[in-house]
């Protein structure tokens, strides 16, 4: 639009004042996004007008953002207004939902005129696609493992929890891929009895040692993400000695001297004990002996988890050999551990140790 201006360039006394048009010229704009990068729901938009007015005048500027939930103008595609402005930079929060559907598409128009009412041509409009961030789920493993491995036979719960970044309702589905010489009809796969407050939870019994992989797809109604989770399975641990007392090796006994196992770490016999009424759990069992330090074999003397040492029954400057060994239901033996090793790992890894033994000089 060209808009006159009166203008008196002079003024003459017999013909009066004489005057000249000078043309309004109409205002450009154009939309500029501030940051770059795809768009996504519950993230922040930003964009701000550049302006060209050559007459300088007063602009006034109005945004309108829009987001829908498929492509604009595309049939069952539904949109709402979202945001409206009038400050050269605008910005709104892209909606995770239109109409209960996800927000696919925003768009942004611009219009501005200036102080004379010239408008300027054409609006801009600005239409972005709006990606999705997958979903994915959270798995974690609660059972009887010993150095990330798991008995057969046993119970043990696969936790998951869907989450997405983009605020979506996220489903799962399960899948089992048992070992290769797994038998179905002896596996137990099924959702768990006790459910967590949020999430889902299921029940693995496994048949067989082996390699177990449960695959937990995450959907969030555009994109699904797949999560497979490795369980190992392998036959009973030997027991591990944890915290004993004391804790040295060497002990001077000059009074009574409690010696003691203070936990046992095992897959299914543990220490302290398990409740009596577990079904699948028992507590580890102790062996304790003694010999004249050096003096052939060891003398069997308790099997419980403590004992008293009262050096009273010695002479002074004794020196003896105190030795604890403990085992789980297996009764595993000790023949391939020799008499005079203080320690021994019956099984790999060999920081497993199954026995201790402590010097006691008595004074």
């Amino acid at each position: 639009m060209l808009v006159a201006r009166c203008v008196i360039v002079g003024c003459l006394a017999s013909a009066g004042c004489f005057y000249v048009d000078a043309i309004n010229e109409r205002p450009s704009a154009e939309i500029a996004r501030v940051g770059d990068g795809e768009v996504f729901r519950g993230a922040e938009l930003v964009v701000r007008a550049l302006i060209d007015d050559p007459d300088r005048d007063r602009i006034d500027l109005t945004w309108r953002a829009q987001a829908c939930n498929g492509t604009a103008g595309a049939t069952g595609t539904l949109c709402a207004a979202v945001a409206t402005g009038i400050d050269p930079q605008f910005s709104f929060v892209v909606p995770a939902t239109v109409e209960g559907r996800p927000t696919l598409n925003v768009s942004i128009d611009l219009d501005v005129v200036d102080a004379h009412g010239a408008t300027a041509r054409p609006g801009q409009h600005l239409e972005l696609p709006v990606g999705n961030r997958p979903p994915s789920a959270v798995v974690q493993l609660d059972g009887r493992d010993l150095d990330g491995q798991f008995p057969p036979r046993v119970p043990l719960t696969i936790n998951a929890l869907g989450a997405d970044p983009d605020g979506d309702a996220v489903t799962l589905t399960w899948q089992l891929f048992p070992a290769t010489t797994s038998v179905p009809a002896a596996v137990v796969f099924e959702p768990a009895d006790v459910q967590p407050a949020t999430g889902e939870a299921y029940t693995l019994i496994p048949d067989v040692d082996g390699e177990w992989i449960v695959r937990v797809t995450a959907d969030d109604g555009i994109e699904t993400h797949a999560t497979d989770t490795s369980i190992l399975v392998r036959a009973d641990h030997a027991p591990c000695l944890g915290a004993s007392e004391p804790i040295s090796a060497t002990v001077v006994a000059i009074a009574p001297r409690r010696f003691a196992v203070l936990v046992v770490n095992d897959d299914l016999d543990p220490y302290p004990a398990p409740p009596p009424d577990d079904p699948y759990l028992r507590t580890a069992g102790f062996a304790w002996s003694m010999r004249s330090a050096g003096a052939g074999p060891f003398t069997a003397i308790s099997d419980a988890a403590a004992i008293d040492f009262d050096p009273a029954a010695f002479a002074p400057g004794d020196r003896v050999e105190l030795r604890v060994e403990v085992n789980d239901r297996n009764d595993r033996s000790f023949a391939a551990c020799p008499i005079d090793a203080p320690t021994c790992s019956l099984q790999p890894p060999a920081r497993c140790q199954q026995r201790k033994t402590w010097i006691v000089e008595v004074r």
